[in-house]
């Protein structure tokens, strides 16, 4: 474990660090079904490995949250960026950037703030960036502020305590289309799916450590050009 302060429980708490299969199966012998992970190593923890947009689809539909990812990736896609796409195990869709770890937190969550904000001027009636439900009126919620030091996620395969035990799956880009059933990746399914994949979808989060400046003046020139600042 590594001992790090919580500035919101106002206290130390010791968290797992978990470098290989033997460390997974003592936190499954605790009783531990999800596991959730931050979005920085040891060795890096103010630098995030990753862009993270959380599109969260609570109050609209799956083929609308499919549609926000599509618009996400396709964004990243013209800046430059390489993007991974996994399911939250439960409604929700993660779309995640690699990142070479040389980024604050404040850094990277600023250029997803950007990026979102442009994704919510090309599909409007589809999605925002509200946070406040009740103000969502059915749209698709692209949470960037998910992303921050000591802030969470569903670990990439990890089950979730949901009837059927459906798993936070990795998925290829061919797979992100409108009848996609979050709830059809299982426990029971996942490693006949991954022996057929034999690549690993996600793999792209963690080794594709791209750079952030060269992505940020074309992102800097569609804000402009979409009349976003």
């Amino acid at each position: 474990t590594v001992k790090i302060y919580s500035h919101d429980s106002q206290r130390d708490i010791n968290y797992f660090v978990v470098e290989n299969a033997d460390a997974l199966a003592y936190l499954a012998n605790l009783g531990t079904i999800p596991i959730h992970i931050w979005s920085s190593r040891i060795g890096h923890l103010e630098n995030p490995d990753w862009l993270l947009f959380d599109v969260d689809p609570k109050g609209s539909t799956t083929e609308n949250a499919v549609h926000t990812a599509r618009e996400t990736v396709k964004l990243l896609s013209e800046i430059g960026l390489k993007s991974a796409v996994k399911t939250s195990g439960q409604m929700g869709i993660h779309v995640m950037v690699g990142l070479r770890p040389a980024y604050t937190y404040q850094q990277a969550r600023d250029f997803s703030e950007i990026v979102a904000r442009l994704v919510v001027s090309r599909i409007p009636d589809l999605c925002t960036i509200e946070r406040n439900k009740a103000l969502r009126k059915g749209k698709v919620y692209i949470d960037y502020l998910q992303l921050g030091h000591g802030k969470t996620i569903a670990a990439p395969y990890t089950v979730r305590p949901n009837p059927g035990a459906p798993v936070s799956s990795p998925i290829r880009m061919a797979e992100l289309k409108p009848d996609l059933a979050p709830e059809s990746f299982t426990i029971k399914n996942m490693v006949a799916r991954m022996k057929r994949l034999k690549t690993d979808p996600f793999s792209g989060a963690i080794n594709d450590q791209q750079h952030l400046e060269p992505s940020l003046k074309l992102l800097s020139a569609k804000y402009k050009d979409a009349g976003l600042g």
